[in-house]
């Protein structure tokens, strides 16, 4: 009888304790840090090229999405392909996932989207 009250109130003081704190992994939770977060529409010629640049873009390739409100800023438009459908035989960073570390994070949910 002892030993059960003893467990109790044990549970019972673990519960109190841990009300107040934090996880440990909640602040580092979110994957993406401010300068991969999207910036405004690019509107000069030097603009441009800076944002291709924090995108790892050539400027001839970067093409953001159109400025119309949604609230895509500067992201580019990248291709929606699937991770099956790239070259399974191209030497990718990650070969099970085929991705590369330097491809901007995708928009639509995936960490990554494919390469062009």
């Amino acid at each position: 009888m002892a030993v059960a009250r003893a467990g109790v109130l044990g549970i019972r003081w673990l519960q109190r304790a841990s009300r107040n704190m934090v996880p440990l992994g909640a602040r580092t939770a979110f994957h993406l840090n401010k300068d991969m977060l999207p910036g405004p529409y690019p509107r000069t010629p030097e603009e441009w090229a800076a944002t291709a640049k924090k995108y790892n873009m050539h400027v001839e390739d970067y093409e953001p999405y159109p400025d119309d409100g949604v609230g895509y800023g500067d992201y580019p438009k990248l291709p929606d392909r699937s991770q099956h459908e790239r070259d399974p035989w191209y030497d990718w960073d990650q070969p099970d996932l085929r991705l590369n570390w330097d491809h901007p994070p995708c928009h639509c949910g995936r960490k990554r989207c494919p390469p062009e």
